[in-house]
């Protein structure tokens, strides 16, 4: 049986982390599936439950900002920019992958690379509850390997009820998306390996001298080991085909398909109206930041139902503030119209 535990009965879901076991935790940007990233045998699970490929790596997550010096391989520009991004940006949903010695944590948690991601959460029970674990936790997204993310409860129990041995309650994720991920290995030339919430005007406007680049990932080989997660694989995708289409051809195309086929269409009021009856919608505010907080339970809301055949999504514009919604989208998606 899969338990709900809440602040009050963190230190029962401590103590199920610290015996070995799974428990979900929310963040601001989608819950986690925590496992105590020390304890090889717990990370095999995390691989297990969710299907994930074993060279995928995973994200460490920290109770309290200070604790990414217990793994960083001490050198003193890194540290400066370190804090420095820390202080910025943290607790929040930024990553940073950084150079760790080997042995550090296991193989599983790193996919066999001398970095790994480590995160410091903005939500105060999930920071509690890492720090009565007095280890830190791996925390991929608590979803089924290729799925959606979750950003509710309920997501998690759709995926893992009776697989996993609890789920620490929570408010929706404010976010939506996982955490922007930010390679400061090198601290001279900073990447974003994953975009997410924090851009780079954003880490820019905080460190003006900041040199920092975002990875393409068609660059990446099939052979190749990713330094983050959502580098490498189809991510985010439900049963039906998912369609992204920019807003000038939003209408048109559903009202040549609707006839053909029956349509989930995940998009602002005035463009549902526009398409009239025989659709299944999910409404969405007209902005980024709400299509963002919104793509998965829409994904997620459509792949429970049987009768749609096809996902179709607004998509914006590519500019540097949508970033992190078109890489999640277009990951989902099969075909991308503008």
């Amino acid at each position: 049986m899969t338990e709900l535990f809440t602040a009050e009965t963190i230190d029962q879901a401590a103590d199920r982390l610290q015996n070995g076991e799974l428990i979900a935790f929310p963040t601001e940007t989608v819950f986690g599936l925590g496992a105590v990233a020390e304890n090889e045998a717990a990370v095999a699970k995390v691989f297990q439950v969710k299907g994930r490929p074993s060279d995928n790596p995973l994200i460490v997550h920290i109770g309290q900002a200070e604790d990414i010096f217990n793994y960083a391989i001490p050198n003193e520009e890194s540290e400066a920019l370190i804090k420095k991004l820390s202080n910025a940006f943290w607790p929040g949903p930024l990553t940073m992958v950084i150079p760790i010695t080997e042995g550090t944590f296991p193989k599983n948690v790193t996919g066999g690379l001398n970095s790994v991601g480590i995160r410091f959460p903005d939500n105060e029970d999930t920071q509690a509850l890492i720090r009565a674990v007095g280890k830190p936790l791996v925390g991929p997204s608590a979803n089924l390997s290729g799925k959606p993310s979750p950003t509710t409860v309920d997501h998690v129990f759709h995926d893992f009820s009776g697989k996993i041995a609890g789920i620490l309650a929570s408010q929706p994720s404010r976010i939506g998306v996982e955490s922007t991920v930010l390679d400061v290995t090198n601290p001279n030339q900073v990447q974003i390996l994953r975009p997410g919430y924090i851009t780079e005007e954003m880490l820019k406007a905080a460190i003006p001298d900041l040199s920092v680049s975002t990875v393409s990932l068609t660059d990446l080989e099939s052979a190749d080991r990713p330094k983050s997660p959502g580098m490498k694989y189809r991510h985010y995708s439900p049963r039906q085909e998912v369609i992204a289409v920019a807003p000038n051809q939003l209408t048109d195309y559903v009202l040549t398909h609707k006839e053909h086929k029956q349509l989930g269409v995940m998009a602002p009021k005035n463009y549902l109206q526009a398409m009239g009856s025989g659709i299944a919608s999910y409404e969405i505010e007209d902005s980024v930041e709400d299509a963002m907080h919104n793509l998965y339970a829409g994904l997620r809301y459509f792949d429970d139902q049987e009768a749609i055949d096809e996902i179709v999504v607004i998509i914006y514009p590519d500019i540097e503030g949508n970033k992190a919604y078109r890489n999640r989208l277009t990951k989902a998606a099969s075909q991308v119209i503008e």
